[in-house]
């Protein structure tokens, strides 16, 4: 008993002490999706940005199995504040609802800092299908079951079960090409390899402008502010249909609260910045940050909330 208490009263200091000089060395940002997707581009916007008071902040790209695989080894790191993880719904609500086992504990193994952004996905097509708007395009799928295909970030991303649950709604039939991310996605969209993509605004921004893709809806159950004259389907014909995922960043369960705000109060004001805000806010997303606490209560929310959906989808991977 006494040793215990000597070794606890050893390692209080020394874990203060730690803490005090936090970061006293690089803080890997880990996202689990390809270069060019909205995780991607927002951790290294947000990094560039923290780096000019924190010190180095490494992003490095862990991809496969739609983010298991990061999120697996970010569970898995010291609980010490020098691993963190940008990702999206899919880590703590889609993939515990749509793979039979995931090898992590989605709400058990980690502790958010911050949400960052809501990520809306907008119905996007290739211009050679000849559908101008919404109503054009429903009729056209329904009349040619099987003839378009549509992209996706992977099996279980986001793109995927909004294209799923939309198919189910609207009895149309589509192919479903996964790619191993909304980038890879995307060009295939623009190149008319795929018909058909749920993708961001991020990927595609550029390519709306010039016309090479044709945004007809937004998944998200209210309109974009940078976007506001891109209706949402809700609007056009499925009253209640929403899918928008949430950006946010976590780390292990386990890191101490001190570290936890420290990040928090660091990812905010970078986002807070007017070149960051502005960057963010050109993609056409919802900047939301919150405490940690209220990050912790949306996981269990959206966890909850995805296990419907991805049931009404249909989606489910072994």
């Amino acid at each position: 008993m006494r040793r215990a208490l000597a070794l606890l009263l050893w390692i209080l200091p020394a874990l203060a002490t730690a803490q005090a000089g936090y970061p006293s060395k690089p803080v890997r940002i880990i996202v689990g999706t390809s270069p060019g997707g909205s995780p991607d581009v927002f951790a290294r916007i947000i990094a560039q940005k923290m780096s000019e008071s924190w010190g180095s902040l490494v992003v490095e790209n862990r991809i496969g199995a739609n983010g298991n695989i990061a999120a697996e080894m970010v569970a898995k790191s010291a609980p010490d504040g020098y691993t963190a993880y940008f990702c999206d719904s899919a880590i703590w609500a889609i993939n515990p609802a749509l793979y039979a086992k995931v090898p992590y504990n989605p709400l058990g193994d980690f502790a958010g800092i911050t949400t960052v952004a809501t990520l809306p996905v907008f119905l996007t097509l290739h211009p050679s299908v000849p559908a101008n708007n919404y109503a054009e395009f429903i009729a056209y799928a329904k009349a040619n079951p099987g003839r378009l295909s549509y992209a996706s970030a992977g099996n279980g991303s986001i793109h995927h079960i909004t294209t799923e649950l939309f198919k189910s709604l609207t009895g149309i039939q589509m192919v479903h090409v996964p790619y191993k991310g909304m980038g890879q996605g995307s060009q295939a969209l623009i190149s008319g390899d795929v018909q058909v993509a749920f993708t961001s605004y991020t990927a595609i921004a550029a390519f709306a402008k010039a016309g090479r893709v044709r945004m007809l809806a937004s998944a998200d159950g209210k309109r974009t502010p940078a976007l506001p004259d891109v209706p949402t389907i809700a609007e056009l014909g499925l009253p209640g249909f929403d899918m928008a995922s949430m950006l946010g960043a976590l780390v292990p369960a386990g890191t101490p609260r001190e570290i936890i705000n420290r990040l928090n109060s660091g990812i905010i004001a970078a986002i807070n910045s007017p070149e960051v805000n502005a960057k963010i806010a050109g993609f056409g997303v919802g900047i939301t940050t919150s405490t940690p606490e209220q990050f912790d209560a949306l996981m269990r929310a959206e966890h909850e909330k995805y296990a419907r959906l991805v049931k009404l989808s249909g989606a489910k991977l072994d």
